[in-house]
């Protein structure tokens, strides 16, 4: 429970954070859950190191703890204005989730060719 008090207006208006949304986020761009909880630079981190395949697993759980630590009251969110959640997430999941998919793809044509298999599937 949130030990924290609040206002009448904060308590009514207060938005928690979702650990589902905040892991689904990082899962389908990293970084991006990470932003969604308000750790820009952790979250800018994993971005730019989220084509390894740890630091993105990594983000995905983070977002997901950290998520359900604000949302319990554990940790203190830092505010971010429902316009820029959704501002960075139509920007966020439309164009990165591209440019992730394309390096997902490109890396598993280069595996397939160095193993030897044509497009056809023969070796």
């Amino acid at each position: 429970m949130n030990a924290q008090p609040y206002c009448e207006h904060c308590a009514v208006n207060r938005h928690t954070q979702s650990p589902f949304w905040a892991g689904v986020f990082s899962l389908f761009v990293p970084g991006l859950g990470q932003f969604y909880n308000g750790d820009w630079l952790k979250g800018v981190l994993i971005l730019l190191t989220g084509w390894l395949i740890l630091p993105w697993v990594y983000g995905v759980i983070d977002a997901a703890l950290t998520a359900q630590a604000i949302a319990q009251g554990e940790r203190t969110a830092t505010t971010v204005p429902q316009g820029y959640i959704i501002l960075a997430l139509k920007i966020g999941m439309l164009g990165l989730s591209c440019l992730y998919i394309g390096l997902v793809w490109s890396l598993i044509s280069f595996g397939l060719a160095l193993a030897g298999i044509n497009e056809l599937g023969n070796p």
